[in-house]
């Protein structure tokens, strides 16, 4: 059997870069080999054809066999892009200082909403590195698509849980309709219908119900 565009399947995967260093996986088995520490994400559900991967992946997997282990190595333009040298940016110290961080190489900071790394300081000025961490990269994936999902709670729950990092989410199904109970602001609830609908055709409605307190 083979996996479709627009088809939810759960995935496992490692990948690595040039060196063979490990920069994502969630295989908890695989990282407990690797000597691997830490918090390790052990189901991913995504729809095939809307990117919830990086696109080359994505992209490779449509058509593929459920259960086969496949590899594949992906250049720079359909992982993370390459380096935007415009995304290097020179920031005065004091900018830093009035937000009480004291800046070095290699620490991670927010500047206007976006994550960066700070490579270097000379004369009173910051280099940011506001690229992606991996941009520029060469990625290589062991990857298996492990199942096809049927289940309508499944589906909506897997893509709570990749877009919103909605862990174990609250989940009531009945003849197509799904209640949520979410701490969401009911502002969010047509956004969200609207492209679970278009994920899942089969989704007659969605309900968000408020966590009790």
């Amino acid at each position: 059997m083979k996996a479709q565009k627009g088809d939810f399947v759960e995935v496992k995967y490692i990948g690595k870069l040039d060196d063979g260093s490990i920069f994502d996986l969630n295989d908890k088995e695989r990282a407990k080999q690797e000597g691997m520490n830490g918090h390790i994400h052990e189901k991913t559900i995504v729809c095939l054809g809307e990117k919830d991967l990086v696109p080359g992946l994505d992209d490779f997997l449509i058509d593929k066999e459920l259960g086969a282990k496949l590899e594949l190595t992906i250049e720079p333009e359909k992982g993370f892009g390459k380096k935007d040298p415009k995304l290097l940016q020179m920031i005065p110290a004091n900018k830093f200082k009035e937000q009480k961080i004291n800046p070095m190489p290699g620490l991670r900071v927010e500047i206007d909403e976006y994550t960066g790394v700070i490579k270097s300081i000379s004369g009173g000025r910051v280099l940011v590195d506001l690229n992606h961490p991996l941009a520029g990269r060469t990625l290589h994936y062991e990857i298996t698509i492990t199942r096809k999902i049927d289940d309508l709670k499944e589906k909506v729950s897997g893509f709570l849980e990749l877009n919103y990092h909605l862990h174990h989410a609250q989940l009531e199904e009945k003849e197509g309709t799904i209640t949520l109970t979410a701490p969401f602001p009911k502002e969010i609830q047509p956004m969200l219908e609207t492209e679970l609908k278009r994920r899942i055709p089969e989704l007659k409605a969605l309900i968000i119900e408020q966590v009790k307190k």
